[in-house]
């Protein structure tokens, strides 16, 4: 049994003044920052100047409440200004200090899995997303569970909610489809604006962002031409506010899906040198101030030890030198990669304050519910990541010059360094099931909730649909809708939100590209392939140790054996099929640069290696003809002897 002991803690929130004509609410103004209560088993840390204070709580709602998702494509769990970033995001600090903060939710390691979870409160594979659309292994090839799309054996939630009265409406990336009968206007939203498909250049251009990489924008189903001066977060931000104003009347569902800050880190000319000079100091410094700020808020120990950037051998054109050995140079395109993603991040906030902004002008800001998460870590990888590409293409479509970083036509990404602070304090990044793949920071507001408190139970994106049922005063279980089709495996998360009630003895559990995680209680188990984990179960007490540094697979046996066997249930449950040949982060995809033949046989070496199908087939040859050589020395031996 675990004591909990409650604190709240008041600190100022700065408001930022922000462009294009943006205005602070007074909510928005110098406000508290979330008070929160402290983790099972982990001493509650209080800032010097904090004083106790009762939460607030918001009216009840009148009628149907209204519902607003926004979800951001690869954001950092401490980028929020609030915890301890440099990154301005005055509104997404504003929504923390009028709502709850849950410290501990998890999401998919990636995009599309994700948001079939969130739009169906099933897992990913029951969804039908068990992994990515080009990513499927041979042994995966028509399974309902890895058809990388939604399927009609599940409902969505907008399905369910435009059955009980709501006008659903979308706009921005949906990334679930790949039939046409699978896309958002046919799976239950009203109207619907936004890119198809994962990824692209966030201008009208519609660059692709691999050779295998479509770009299709759609509105209402049809194909829409983007105007010239089209930028993502603007663009969806417009829709999403004109779908809301077409539906006054009616209580709403919206869903704002941001494709910021997802690759490539593009923003508009006037923003490009917004964060100039506030990297300087570079990724260390930026987690540090990030580590002072957790530790001040409580959320991890003082003495908790944060993982190093994933790094490789200097023999590897992917190695970066410590960044005190890089040259002036080198240190000025890494510091300009954050300047652009920092820009990025504070243009969604500013953009998501827009839509704040219209519901409190329009008078229903009272009367909704809105819930800000990411869909996944920080992402550590360039362009060569994506099924298809290459170097020469990269550089044959996109114009990689320094001094083009951040603008239309150019393909910039985050880097090693600066995702593991934007990660800070947790482990590895997006794509793996580490803490910096899966945690999310996410926050809920709305009426008849708790403001400014941070809840500390474990929470998951499966949990969302029934939680936004419950709040409608609505039940799938019954519903004719779900006739034959999945219910919600989630759970509601009012009862945290209440009073930070969460069933520790609930396992979450995901599954990704083969890499595997239990979460229970304080503990974590981890499967990770290589090259950032062992092929083997671990197990962490997360809450103590947020980055995972200490292995207690010695201290835990038969915790860890019961761990592992929830996930073989879930996996008997979920259909779960591990890819063969089993898929691995190669190194080659930490390089962007130009390569030579001598430096693709260096990461042609080293990917066989990683690679354990690759690399055993390597030492079986190399074995059998040691034998062979052997074997034919000593019958040559034997030959010359006898002669």
């Amino acid at each position: 049994m675990h004591v909990r002991s409650t604190r709240k803690i008041l600190v100022s929130l700065v408001a930022v003044a922000v462009s294009a004509g943006m205005s602070l609410t007074s909510s928005q103004a110098q406000t508290a920052q979330p008070a929160q209560t402290a983790p099972a088993a982990q001493p509650a840390q209080t800032a010097p100047a904090a004083q106790p204070t009762q939460p607030e709580q918001a009216a009840q709602p009148a009628g149907k409440p209204n519902f607003l998702v926004v979800m951001v494509d690869d954001m950092g769990w401490s980028d929020p200004g609030f915890l301890g970033s440099k990154i301005r995001t005055p509104h997404i600090d504003a929504l923390a200090e009028r709502g709850t903060f849950m410290s501990n939710f998890y999401v998919a390691p990636t995009c599309s899995p994700t948001r079939s979870m969130l739009m169906t409160g099933v897992s990913n594979h029951a969804a039908g997303v068990g992994t990515m659309h080009t990513l499927q292994a041979p042994n995966q090839l028509g399974l309902t569970e890895y058809g990388a799309q939604l399927h009609d054996g599940v409902v969505t939630i907008a399905e369910m909610l435009k059955a009980n009265g709501y006008a659903t409406m979308m706009s921005g990336k949906w990334h679930l489809a790949i039939d046409e009968d699978q896309r958002p206007h046919n799976r239950g939203f009203d109207r619907a604006f936004g890119l198809l498909e994962g990824a692209s250049s966030h201008f009208a251009d519609q660059r692709q962002i691999g050779v295998l990489e479509t770009v299709t924008y759609l509105e209402d189903g049809k194909p829409i031409e983007l105007p010239e001066d089209f930028y993502s977060s603007v663009g969806y931000t417009d829709k999403i506010i004109e779908y809301m104003d077409g539906a006054a009347d009616t209580p709403f569902f919206a869903y704002l899906a941001y494709t910021a800050p997802h690759d490539p880190l593009q923003v508009p000319d006037e923003w490009l040198d917004r964060y100039k000079g506030v990297f300087d100091d570079g990724p260390a410094a930026e987690k540090e101030q990030r580590r002072q700020r957790l530790v001040e808020l409580g959320l991890i120990s003082p003495d908790s030890q944060l993982d190093a950037p994933l790094n490789f051998p200097s023999w590897l054109p992917s190695y970066k030198a410590p960044w005190a050995e890089r040259s002036p140079e080198e240190r000025a395109i890494d510091i300009r990669r954050m300047e652009i993603y920092a820009a990025m991040v504070e243009l969604l906030d500013q953009q998501m304050g827009r839509v704040v902004a219209r519901l409190e002008e329009t008078g229903r800001l009272d009367n909704t519910y809105i819930i800000f998460l990411s869909d996944n870590g920080a992402s550590v990888t360039t362009p060569i990541v994506y099924r298809g590409n290459t170097r020469e293409w990269l550089h044959a479509n996109y114009d990689q010059s320094p001094e083009r970083m951040g603008q239309a036509g150019s393909f910039t990404t985050m880097g090693r360094d600066w995702a593991n602070s934007s990660n800070t304090p947790f482990r590895l990044f997006k794509a793996t099931v580490a803490e910096g793949g899966v945690r999310s920071p996410m926050i809920i507001s709305g009426p008849g909730l708790e403001r400014g408190v941070i809840r500390n139970s474990t929470g998951h994106v499966t949990d969302l649909a029934p939680t936004l049922y419950e709040l409608a005063g609505i039940t799938s279980k019954d519903h004719p809708l779900y006739d034959g089709k999945l219910q919600p495996r989630g759970q509601s998360i009012l009862p945290i939100l209440a009073n930070d009630d969460g069933d520790e003895s609930r396992a979450i559990v995901t599954e990704l590209f083969g890499n595997r995680m239990v979460r229970q209680g304080n503990l974590k188990a981890v499967f990770l392939g290589p090259p950032v984990g062992s092929s083997e179960w671990e197990i962490f007490d997360i809450a103590a140790d947020p980055s995972a540094t200490a292995n207690l697979a010695d201290k835990f046996p038969e915790k860890l054996a019961e761990m592992v066997q929830a996930y073989e249930d879930f996996a008997a449950t979920n259909n779960v099929v591990t890819p063969e040949p089993p898929l691995t982060l190669r190194p080659g995809v930490f390089f962007e640069g130009k390569c030579n033949w001598w430096c693709e046989a260096r990461f042609a070496i080293a990917e066989t290696l990683v690679n354990p199908s690759s690399r055993n087939t390597l030492f079986a040859v190399i074995g059998a003809a040691l034998l062979l050589g052997g074997f034919m020395l000593i019958r040559s031996r034997r030959k010359k002897r006898a002669a």
